[in-house]
């Protein structure tokens, strides 16, 4: 019976595709081996090869190291190749300040990705089901949730599989028994120390024997009806945050209008993006969204990145490093960049060309492909009237410019610089004689506007 809900979840959300290979989360306890086991059955009919990787997380001493006994046995009995990696998860939990469940989960799916990659897979099966998404979403619960809480596991995110998501614990009971399969049994899924163990041992089954037999099957089919909803939501906010995307940030004034459902997922998509993918809380959106409207300067540090403000953006990394960027410069029309724009209107060739350093004349004719962009190491300039072209780093310590004010926007052909605002323009650009057409080229800084 599992094996034909399995095979309708992989073709149904495109979980594994023909020629691939997928690394099965193998713990060596019943949900793994049934996993591992029906996939094996599918692989030939469905094309894919199967792999098995297994952490040996140090909890449980001697069962710990009998596990992976286990899983090396099993493995080699069906033929699986087989990655086995060893960890101290409650010295790492101890270090961290983390949870044993949450260290040893941050581990476990660090290993199978690294796992994955030896294996040469493209995907990682591991072995939740229903009863395991009743759990979560009760969990999200008690903790407070929103729409993506109650939506709970997806069958697919990233490189994680769920091909059992849609069986119960009791079908993998039945199972493993018609198969005749052996497995191991970890003790500590049967104490109630733990939040979850406490719902599965005796939450779940006191609201199935005295309110609702069939709870767990409501509840994940609520959460496949929210994922609909979910979906859309999320669509929308990866719209809006492409719409706001800039060079080195996302704009502000784009992101503040938006409705909260939208806007919120935007922000917990960009956060993401910059690689927090944790502890990110409901308290850390509402200041996030308060930073929108913050003067230029602000920051805001969160979990795993910090965010500041740069003018008309709102930004995630480290301020102090400029965000690198390499735009076309637009003729006759204004070039915008994270740092400054570029203003260039064609107009007669004037009788003085001025002393003003934000502001550069250059044949309009020669400056196809120019880029605005930030330094590069060899960049090269060749001021107007010097004597030659020398390195960028070296012009500036020649006029003891401080390292923060080299921080700029540059015009450049290549590694030659032909404008630098607020210091020279080049040879390479200049107005001369033959000059048919002259650009007249202004760097305005940007400025905080709110």
């Amino acid at each position: 019976m599992i094996r034909a809900i399995i095979q309708s979840t992989i073709e149904e959300y495109g979980l594994i595709h023909p020629g691939e290979t997928v690394l099965v989360g193998l713990s060596g306890g019943p949900d793994s081996v049934a996993l591992l086991h029906t996939l094996l059955s599918l692989s030939t009919s469905m094309g894919f090869r199967v792999a098995a990787g297994h952490l040996n997380h140090g909890i449980r001493d001697e069962a710990a190291d009998a596990d992976e006994q286990f899983v090396r046995e099993l493995c080699e009995l069906f033929g699986v190749p087989l990655w086995v990696e060893k960890a101290d998860v409650p010295a790492i939990a101890k270090a961290r300040g983390w949870t044993l469940e949450q260290a040893g989960r941050e581990e476990r799916y660090a290993f199978l990705h690294r796992a994955k990659e030896k294996a040469g897979a493209q995907r990682v099966a591991v072995a939740h089901h229903m009863d395991d998404q009743a759990e979560s979403i009760l969990l999200h619960l008690t903790r407070g949730t929103g729409l993506a809480g109650l939506v709970g596991m997806l069958p697919a995110r990233g490189e994680i599989i769920r091909p059992l998501l849609f069986v119960r614990r009791g079908d993998v009971e039945e199972y493993i028994a018609q198969e005749g399969l052996a497995y191991c049994v970890d003790a500590t899924n049967l104490e109630t120390g733990s939040t979850r163990n406490r719902l599965r041992l005796d939450v779940i089954p006191y609201i199935e024997e005295h309110i609702n037999p069939a709870f767990v099957d409501g509840l994940c089919s609520m959460a496949e009806l929210l994922l609909r909803d979910e979906t859309y939501l999320q669509a929308q906010a990866d719209k809006l945050l492409e719409a706001a995307r800039r060079p080195g940030g996302f704009d502000r004034e784009t992101l503040k209008g938006e409705p909260l459902p939208i806007l919120t997922r935007a922000l917990r998509a960009a956060l993401r993006e910059a690689g927090a993918y944790v502890d990110i809380e409901r308290v850390h959106i509402e200041q996030l969204i308060d930073l929108l409207s913050a003067r230029t300067g602000a920051m805001l540090p969160l979990p795993g990145v910090q965010a500041y403000v740069q003018y008309d953006l709102v930004c995630f990394g480290n301020p102090a490093e400029t965000p690198e960027f390499s735009l076309p410069f637009v003729l006759d029309g204004v070039t915008q960049t994270p740092l400054g724009d570029f203003v260039c209107t064609i107009v007669p060739r004037p009788a003085e060309f001025g002393h003003d350093r934000n502001v550069a004349f250059m044949d309009a004719d020669k400056l196809d492909g120019l880029l605005a962009r930030t330094r590069r190491e060899g960049d090269r300039i060749y001021p107007i009237g010097a004597p030659g072209r020398k390195k960028l780093k070296e012009y500036f310590i020649d006029k003891k410019v401080p390292r923060e004010k080299r921080t700029l926007p540059l015009l450049c052909m290549g590694e030659d610089v032909w404008f630098a605002p607020g210091f020279c323009s080049g040879e390479a650009g200049k107005v001369t004689e033959e000059t048919t057409r002259v650009a007249r080229i202004e760097y305005k800084q940007k400025e905080y506007r709110g």
